[in-house]
């Protein structure tokens, strides 16, 4: 598992939106969200918001823990109830910036509802005090 996850044993956002974290380590991550009422638009799917917390949340497990930078996400199919799984990679790792890609899908049928991929700043960057 991830060390920074070990350390904390928490994130505070996917506590909130009831998520069980399935997998976190080796650049991975797989995070179960529950698609709740109260997570919808006034059409009866998933805000397009949630898509994008999810996927980001998995993102920045997956890399132990980044600032997202840049973050973008193509809906393909809404996400109407039971449970999503969001699976976050890094696709690459540097030492100023991380690059990481996620896919949302419906657990039940196993249908691809989105794809993101992020661009984000690794917890070393804030080490350094010089100004911004």
């Amino acid at each position: 598992m991830a060390e920074f996850w070990m350390r904390d044993r928490r994130v505070p956002i996917a506590e909130t939106l009831g998520a069980e974290l399935l997998e976190v380590g080796g650049g991975k991550a797989r995070i179960r969200y529950p698609v709740l009422p109260a997570y919808m638009n006034p059409a009866g799917q998933l805000q397009g918001g949630m898509f994008a917390v999810m996927m980001d949340t998995a993102m920045a497990l997956a890399a132990e823990g980044i600032a997202t930078a840049a973050l973008q996400i193509a809906i393909l199919r809404p996400a109407t109830g039971g449970y999503v799984i969001a699976s976050g990679h890094v696709v690459r790792a540097g030492r100023n910036i991380v690059y990481a890609e996620a896919e949302l899908h419906d657990e039940a049928t196993g249908k691809l509802l989105a794809r993101g991929n992020q661009t984000g700043l690794p917890r070393n960057v804030f080490s350094d005090s010089s100004p911004a």
